[in-house]
């Protein structure tokens, strides 16, 4: 039997192998530290902006109205508590990608129920996460946390300016919403071409140049949904457009033919 174990991050991949199996589990490195884990928070709001706290915050806010009732819950906060919460701020944005990326790549929250139809996680640390917060607010964090890292590559450094400018997750939930649709609009064509001849030609460019040079993020993976997609939604257009234009084949070939002229129906049929 070998065992590797590879640590990428906060988290620990492990593999046991033996001559007919092999096994593969996550760790998530843990840390009482107080200290540690609002670094990591910090890091974390740092990285991924203003989207990123109202994430949280409206996860905190849902773990602490909970602490007023005395109903019984499956963890400190909900998928759809957060998306709730973001709507009544006004921010119309799927989570779903940032909660992935606090508990895979921070360790700040942790699964605690998961089916079908729910999804709840609790906090590593709640006082870690208010603390951050505070400090993210006040911009009270260290100045070294103020920092991004430039990449060695300038390239990646262009890359991840490029996607930031695109916005994608907000274009993944739009296009996501559009693919749901059994039929759409002229408004949603409009905005299908618009984007067509725009961002997901730049997508495109981008995921070529970053194909070329090895680069992978959790950013890169999002401008592959969104361009698979876009793709999805194209073949609806044409399916649409497709029987749109047989359709009015039709109706002109039976005006031609003469099966819709009046002249043709027996008037005494209709008395």
């Amino acid at each position: 039997m070998e065992v590797y174990i590879f640590k990428h991050d906060y988290v620990y991949e492990i593999l046991v192998c033996t001559s007919d199996l092999v096994v593969i589990g996550v760790y998530m490195e843990k840390s009482t530290s107080m200290d540690t884990l609002e670094a990591r928070i910090l890091e974390f709001l740092v990285e991924y902006g203003e989207r990123a706290y109202a994430v949280l915050r409206a996860a905190l806010d849902s773990y602490l109205s909970s602490k007023e009732t005395n109903v019984f819950r499956l963890g400190d906060f909900s998928y759809r508590e957060i998306v709730a919460r973001l709507k009544s701020w006004g921010i119309s944005y799927n989570p779903s990608m940032l909660l992935r990326i606090l508990e895979r790549d921070y360790g700040v929250i942790e699964t605690s129920y998961k089916s079908n139809t729910q999804h709840w996680w609790k906090f590593v640390n709640v006082r870690a996460v208010i603390s951050a917060l505070e400090h993210y607010v006040s911009r009270g964090e260290p100045v070294e946390n103020n920092k991004t890292e430039m990449p060695e590559d300038i390239e990646i450094a262009l890359l991840a300016t490029q996607i930031a400018s695109l916005n994608p997750f907000e274009l993944y939930d739009k296009l996501r919403k559009l693919a749901k649709k059994d039929k759409l609009t002229k408004a949603d064509m409009l905005f299908l071409r618009k984007i067509a001849f725009n961002e997901i030609e730049l997508i495109t460019s981008i995921l070529r140049r970053a194909e070329n040079i090895g680069y992978e993020s959790d950013e890169i993976d999002i401008l592959k949904s969104i361009l698979s997609l876009a793709y999805t939604l194209s073949k609806k257009l044409l399916t649409t457009s497709r029987l749109e234009v047989s359709a009015r084949n039709n109706i002109v070939n039976l005006a031609n033919s003469g099966s819709l002229r009046m002249d043709k129906i027996n008037k005494k049929n209709l008395l």
